[in-house]
């Protein structure tokens, strides 16, 4: 099946709203462009193996969402293991 022109009239329609709603909600412009950037990618990859989804708007945003999340679960996670090891490695040693 071709998605090509659903998906390029769900960019259209639904990108900026996606990614403003996304801005707003964690405060990073930058986080949100990348999550819809994502999304877009997850659906060339699924919509034409599985079907353009009935609300193809909705399945952007959602798929934006967690792709947001996940970002900032992931970036969370490896600050929490940067601090283990710091702690782990015990205060440097001092240089003269």
């Amino acid at each position: 099946m071709d998605a090509g022109e659903p998906l390029e009239r769900a960019y259209r329609e639904e990108a900026t709203r996606i990614r403003a709603a996304l801005a707003a909600r964690t405060g990073d412009v930058g986080l949100a462009e990348d999550a819809v950037q994502d999304a877009f990618v997850e659906a060339m990859e699924h919509w034409p193996r599985d079907g353009v989804p009935p609300n193809p708007g909705g399945w952007l945003a959602t798929t934006a969402r967690r792709k947001a999340l996940d970002r900032l679960r992931r970036d969370k996670a490896g600050t929490e293991k940067m601090a283990l090891l710091a702690a782990a490695d015990g205060p440097p040693d001092a240089v003269e």
